[in-house]
């Protein structure tokens, strides 16, 4: 019954499944922290640290609370209060 419902925006063969090894799923508390780190000027890295979670995993969070007007543009966008004097071949100034 479902299936008769489903409808793909493109035509499809050979299946990619993009960042499959990541969790996409947060629970509301951490929403809620995240909004309030992002607010506070921490970096996306400094809040990956904190959740635990892949670096990816924050971003993404960052992009879609934004997408949803739950957060707002902010001076340093990422790295937020955190200047990028010291960046690393990873890109991440502390990683």
């Amino acid at each position: 019954m479902l299936d008769s419902l489903v409808v793909l925006k493109h035509q499809r063969q050979n299946l990619y499944v993009c960042l499959e090894d990541l969790d996409f799923v947060w629970d509301e508390k951490n929403i809620s922290t995240a909004s309030q780190m992002w607010n506070e000027g921490l970096s996306v890295w400094d809040m990956a640290r904190s959740f635990e979670r892949d670096i990816d995993e924050v971003t993404l969070l960052i992009m879609d609370l934004k997408r949803r007007g739950r957060i707002q543009d902010r001076p340093g966008g990422a790295w937020g209060r955190r200047m990028p004097l010291d960046i690393t071949a990873k890109g991440c100034p502390t990683c």
